[in-house]
């Protein structure tokens, strides 16, 4: 089953007309009336998809009230690497539930930020976002937003804030142990090189707790799609 997001409000009985772009994905896939999900705001449809006259239409038919999204709110912060990585974290990690992604620069990045580009960036990664919530029928797309400071990570508002640490094994708790049902959580993820020690301090200092991905060194993808199905296996577990 195909769906879209749509910018305007749905309403059951009511035709929903494509935009260009939806129009063009449509005709691709060939689409004559099938049923589709529509999702508006956090609100999702059922609705009966063709073409008429050379457009696409969908005849909105019922709310979907199954709930796709995680019963507690996770932002993924990671430190930026390169490209295709960069990419494949906000995929996989959209496709896990994550509801806010940010990208910031460390000591040890070894890709950095390019000011005259930043804007382009952050529309390819919101649109690889938008398509993974797409896909995995999410109600929502995960914020993606421009790179951060390290010192942006002091700001960061959650109810619970940890730091993926590779020198915490056998210290520090699991991130599951962290977890707590019905808490907002914050993971941050090091570059390729890790945090460096000063890093870590500052981060213990804003509240941040050092927590253990085990004694194996993970690849900084790797780490930060763990983070994210550790989450997300914690969450399910409570709402099932």
């Amino acid at each position: 089953m195909y769906q879209y997001f749509c910018d305007e409000p749905l309403e059951t009985g009511k035709e929903y007309i494509f935009t260009k772009e939806q129009a063009h994905h449509a005709k691709v896939i060939r689409l004559d009336h099938e049923t589709i999900r529509l999702v508006s705001g956090t609100q999702a449809f059922f609705a009966e998809g063709y073409e008429r006259d050379g457009s696409y239409y969908a005849l909105v038919k019922e709310e979907d009230v199954s709930d796709h999204e995680l019963t507690e709110d996770l932002t993924l912060a990671f430190a930026l690497i390169r490209k295709e990585k960069m990419e494949l974290i906000i995929q996989k990690a959209t496709e896990l539930g994550v509801k806010k992604i940010i990208p910031f620069e460390s000591s040890r990045c070894v890709v950095h930020a390019k000011k005259e580009k930043a804007s382009k960036q952050k529309d390819r990664w919101q649109e690889i976002a938008k398509e993974a919530a797409r896909q995995c029928k999410r109600n929502v797309i995960p914020e993606v937003t421009e790179v951060a400071s390290f010192k942006d990570l002091k700001e960061i508002n959650t109810d619970l804030r940890v730091a993926a640490y590779e020198k915490a094994y056998g210290k520090a708790p699991y991130l599951s142990d962290i977890f707590s049902e019905n808490k907002s959580m914050t993971v941050v993820i090091g570059p390729e090189g890790g945090f460096s020690e000063e890093e870590m301090k500052k981060l213990e200092e804003w509240d941040y707790t050092p927590v253990t991905f085990g004694e194996r060194i993970l690849r900084a993808e790797t780490a930060a799609i763990y983070a994210c199905a550790v989450f997300s296996e914690c969450s399910g577990r409570r709402e099932g």
